[in-house]
Order: structure tokens, then sequence, then C-alpha cells
């Protein structure tokens, strides 16, 4: 059972909204319970802890929207989802205040059109400005009042109600009839109202009861331009009731979850512009084009206004006048005052056509800036949106590369911080375990010796002797690991008597060849030239390639290693019948800690870092290893060293990197290949 405060309560009698909500639900690890009452779901509330509430107003009666108004009131915290539909928006309903998200919601204005009632549409700032409500209503044959103000908006309503009630005509006095007066009256004008409403949502609240006690057959609507993803993130913080309309419910989970992490869900909104110019005609025009466009669209005609809007909100684009006043300066100084509070802010200027000179001048200032367009007016509206498309394309191209190199540098610091972990972990390996592990090979040592007359007993001492040599052989390398990738892994070159190497690893994999009844070879060239190299260091390289040969290959098989002399190298040959490894894995047995598919099903002990060190003992000689190799038949590991005595050892090699690229085998003088 899921968290109770991960519940979203959902008020409906209807299945397939259920059904429609609870998928996006399920996904972001929340549960749905439905219930189909306000009785039901107040006393939900009051049982239990829930994360939002959604309310189905298509299948809630009209009289039990005030109670649920009335209880989110009174439980602020949890948000209240109005789910709305045209049926219950249409101003035929008598509803206190609703809110609207712009565009206005298809068929709305035909039911404007219809209604006999009068309606009052509070519109923010950018609608108003671009006269976008009254275009739309009178698109669809209403006729508009528009009103700069809520002020006196009461009282002219009250007029314009009174105006168009019909009274019976007074009486003329005989006075009247000589003088032929008549009794001033108001003239109706349209019973559509859109105010200019700048105010929080609350505030609007307030003004729609004050207008419904006057007159109570008003219908009043706030209609917001913001995106109405983001206006419900806005209505949340401010524990404001949401309105959405039924067909978007399933973007309540998402809502949910990005307001929960404190996310301004921008990856859902529309992109923000802010387009400022002190010509209203301009701004109307443009404004409703963005807007049709898809984009969420806030208008100031002064600078000092755009700044205000900027600090309280976040903007992806602006579009300035280059006429407009920023304290007695041109757009330019707004233009620089907006880049310094966000550098991601791109920028479009749109430059006076005439004089010539101060067109030249705009185009310029967009150079200087690094703007991203400069627009000559009058801008068309197709043009102006070309610019904007490319304008945020390149913003989010910008952010989504930075995005990217936060991560690498933010993954390249983990890899920095693991591997100076694995560094300090094989350092206390080495003198933390080996060092006890010392003591134990030579106590099993002595043991064996002293139980030599009890069989039962030296076969224990053997087993104890055995592990901890096949754990010093592990340890071994995790030191040399160490030390590599420290750089200070050293070898000790001088003259190099490679038969007497190849004879003293051969006297140890003897023993173990013929217990895995495997025939060991060794082909030992009639001439080799001098060379240089630790004896010690290439013994441990051919005894690793040896040792892999033998433990991969089956019993009956074959191991034969081969020396041969060239004039400048001499190269040293490991060559199986045995497993073989897969094409596809050739590329990264070199790598530290890789073991083949094959190679796990058969390896006993091991930590796949023999090859990794062996090639780097070949490097520091001054040579280079190679592999030859089929699945199922067999492979050649080699390496070649100088045969040439060099004048001083090479300094340690610095740390190398995780996952070094396979080297091709040594060009010249190579023998041909097994396969």
């Amino acid at each position: 059972m899921a968290d109770p405060a991960g519940r979203v309560l959902v008020v409906t009698g209807d299945k397939s909204l259920v059904e429609e909500m609870s998928p996006p639900l399920k996904a972001r690890d929340m549960e749905l319970a439905c219930v189909p009452s306000f009785d039901e779901a107040a006393a939900q509330l009051d049982a239990a802890e829930y994360a939002a509430v959604a309310v189905d107003f298509r299948w809630i009666p009209p009289a039990e929207r005030e109670q649920f108004l009335a209880l989110h009131r009174r439980k602020p915290k949890v948000p209240l989802f109005l789910l709305e539909t045209n049926l219950t928006i249409t101003p035929d309903a008598l509803l206190p205040l609703r809110r609207l998200s712009w565009p206005l919601p298809a068929g709305f204005a035909d039911q404007v059109r219809a209604t006999d009632a009068q309606v009052v549409f509070l519109a923010d700032q950018t609608l108003f400005t671009t006269a976008a409500v009254q275009t739309a209503l009178q698109q669809a044959g209403i006729q508009v009042v528009s009103l700069e103000s809520t002020v006196g908006l009461v009282e002219f309503l009250q007029e314009q109600h009174e105006a168009r009630t019909p009274k019976p005509r007074p009486k003329k006095g005989f006075w009247g009839w000589l003088s032929h007066e008549e009794a001033e009256a108001v003239s109706p004008l349209g019973r559509v109202v859109v105010a200019f409403f700048p105010g929080a949502v609350q505030y609007a609240e307030s003004l729609d009861a004050r207008i419904r006690q006057v007159i109570p057959g008003v219908v009043c609507y706030h209609v917001s331009g913001m995106d109405p993803v983001r206006a419900a993130a806005q209505a949340i913080k401010e524990d404001q009731p949401v309105s959405l309309m039924r067909e978007a419910a399933s973007r309540v989970a998402a809502i949910l979850a990005d307001t929960s992490q404190g996310s301004n869900i921008r990856s859902q909104a529309k992109e923000r512009i802010l387009l400022v110019d002190n010509y209203k005609p301009i701004l109307s025009a443009l404004g409703q084009s963005l807007m049709a466009a898809g984009y969420e669209v806030v208008t100031a005609t002064e600078g000092e206004e755009a700044l205000r809007l900027f600090q309280e909100s976040v903007f992806h684009l602006a579009i300035i006048g280059t006429a407009i006043a920023y304290a007695q300066h041109s757009g330019a100084e707004l233009a620089q005052k907006l880049r310094e509070r966000d550098p991601d802010l791109r920028i479009i200027f749109m430059v006076d056509r005439y004089p010539l000179q101060a067109a030249l001048q705009g185009v310029s200032q967009v150079v200087e800036l690094g703007l991203d367009d400069a627009l000559l007016k009058p801008v068309e509206s197709s043009r102006l949106i070309f610019s904007v498309q490319r304008a945020l394309e390149r913003r989010f191209l910008l952010l989504e590369n930075a995005r990217l190199l936060n991560e690498i540098q933010e993954s390249n610091r983990q890899l920095a911080q693991i591997n100076e972990f694995q560094k300090k972990f094989f350092a206390m390996v080495a003198h933390d375990v080996k060092n006890p592990l010392t003591a134990i090979l030579g106590y099993s040592e002595v043991l064996g010796m002293r139980l030599s007359q009890h069989p039962n007993e030296l076969k224990c001492a053997s087993h104890i002797h055995s592990a901890a040599k096949t754990l010093n052989l592990l340890i071994s390398d995790l030191v040399d690991l160490a030390a590599i990738e420290s750089g200070k892994l050293r070898v000790e070159l001088g003259p190099l008597d490679l038969p007497s190497v190849v004879n003293d690893v051969r006297s140890r994999i003897e023993i173990v060849a013929h217990q895995r009844k495997i025939n060991f070879v060794v082909e030992m060239g009639a001439v080799l030239p001098a060379a240089a190299g630790d004896p010690a260091r290439i013994g441990q390289v051919i005894q690793n390639l040896c040792t892999n040969a033998i433990q991969y290959t089956k019993e009956g098989g074959k191991v034969t290693v081969r020396v041969e002399g060239f004039s400048d190298r001499v190269i040293v040959s490991v060559i199986d019948t045995g497993i073989g490894i897969a094409k596809e894995d050739l590329p990264r047995i070199w790598e530290r800690f890789f073991q083949t598919t094959e190679a796990k099903k058969m390896r006993k002990a091991g930590f796949g870092l023999g090859l990794k060190i062996a090639r780097e003992i070949v490097q520091m000689h001054g040579g280079e290893m190679g592999i030859e190799s089929q699945l199922g038949v067999g492979s050649r590991f080699f390496f070649h060293i100088p045969a040439k005595i060099p004048s001083a050892p090479p300094a340690p090699r610095p740390a190398p990197p995780t996952g070094p690229a396979p080297v091709p085998p040594p060009k010249p003088l190579l023998p041909p290949p097994l396969f």
C-alpha cells in the first residue's frame, strides 16, 4: 500500500475519468482514491492525509461548488483541482468567479454570445494590452466594452443593468409638453465587459463577491495569459484552487510531482516571452500573434515595469523595442540590465526603420551586445515568430550543452574519487594483508615439514599453504596495479639472459602442465641478440602468459613458448589450443578487471589484472604486447622488447588510462599468424 500522503482524492462517479488519471499517478508512485460526493470527500480528508483533491464538476452538482471552495479554505495546504467543462463554465450558470486560461475554450465565445446575462472578464495585463480577449469576443460577433481599470466597475455595471431593465415611461406635465423635455437616460452599451485587472486571484474573488451582491445576475471570469501548467503551479504555491479543463486531468500527476520537488516545470510549460514596446498597437498585434503560436507572452510599455516583471518571474526570451525608455536611456540599456540578471536570456531588438542612422545604430548594438536578432519595424508576425523559434532553439542548445558539461564534470569528479579510493585500498591491502600472509606462508611450510609422517594432517597443511600462495599472487597483482597507476612501478634494466628466464619459468610451469595433462613445449631460437630488461619482471610476464594458457586449455591440449630473435628485437610468443577469445572481446582484453564470459566459467581465482600488468611491464621495457585469437580454437599472446641495450633506463611511466585501446601486433619481422 502506498503512503497515504501520496494519494489523490478524485470526486467523481465517472469511471472513464478514473481510468484516465490512474496510469500517470501510478507512474509517479501515487495512489488514486475515488468518492462520488462532497460529504464523502470531506469525511476522507478528515480521516487521512491526501496529496490533492480533484473535483469533476461535470459530475458534482453546481450547488456543491461553493462547498468545495469552503473546504479548501479550511484545508489550504491540500491542492484543489477544479476540473471544468464547457457546461460548467457557461455564463448561463450563475456561479462565483471562475478561472480561465488563454486561449479561451472552444465554443465558449458562442456561449457568451447566446446568454442574456451580463458577463465580466477580468483580464491580466498581457491579455488586456494585446486586446486578445476583446478581439476573440468581437470575432464571435459580441459587442464588448473595454475598461482600463476596475475602479468604478460596480457602479458602471449597476448603471448598465438599470439601463437594460425596462421601465414605465413617466407621465409628462403641462410644462413638459410645452418644453418637449425628455428625461435623461443612460444608453445601454454592450453587456460584455473586459476590464484590466492586474491583481491576484483572491482580489478578483473579492471583487466578484461585491459585484454579485449588488447585481446578482452578473457572471465574472478571471482570464490569465499564463500557461495552464505554470498557472497551476503558481496557484498551488499561493494555496489557491487550480482550474483545469477536464480533458487535461491527466496532467494533475505531473503538476503535483513537479511542484512537490520544487521544480519550475519548464519541461511542460510554454516558453515565456517578455514583449516590451511603448507603442500599444505593436504590443497588441505581435502579442496576439505570439500567443496564437503557442507562447506565453507578458507585455510592458516601460523599462522599469519590464525590470520589475523580470525580477518576479522567469522568462526565456525578451523582445525589446529600441525606442523604449529606461531611465532616459535606449533599449540597449534595458537589454544589458536583463542580460546581467540572466545570462541565458535570449534578446531580440525591434529597430525603428527611420531615421536611417537610428536603424544602423540599433543593428550595430545587437552585434556589440551579443543579442540574437534585429528586426526592422513594422515587424511582420511570421518574421518575428521565425526569429523567436531560432533564438529559443539556441537557448535550448546552450543550456543542454551546459547541462551535459556539468554531468561530465560531475562524472569525472566521481571517477577521480573512486580511483583515489582504489589506490588507497590497494595500498592498504599491500600493507595490512600481505604482511600477515607472509607469516601464514612461512608457518604453513614449517608445519608441512613437521607433519611429513602424518598424511591426513599434511594434506590440510598443504591446502593452507596452497591457498596462501594463491592469495599472495592476487595481492601481488593489486600491489603492482597500485604502483602502475601511481607511476611508481620500476624496472631495473640491464643485460637480460632470456633463455635463462624462460627455463626458470619452464621449471615452475611444467609441473602444473603435467598435472593437467597438457603438452608444454619451449621453442628457443638458435641465435638470440643481446637484450635489455629486468629478469624478474620479464619472468613475471612470461609466467603470467603461460599460467593463463594452461588454465584456459583443456586436458590433452598444447601450450608452446616460442622465442625468436631478430636484428632489432626479441619476440616471445605463448601459443595455446585453449578456449580462445571472441572477436568482440579483443578490444577490452587489456582493461583491468576484465574477463571474458568463457574465462569466468573456467577460472578459479583472479582479478583479471594479469594481462594489464604484463603489458605495462613490457611497455616500460620499450616494447609492446599483442594478441591473435579465435574463439574455440586458441590464442597467441606475444610481446617484443628491443635488442639494443639503452643507455639509461626510462623514467617511471605516468598512470595510464583505465581502458587502453588494443595495440596491433608489431609490424616488422613478425612470424605469420597462428590461425
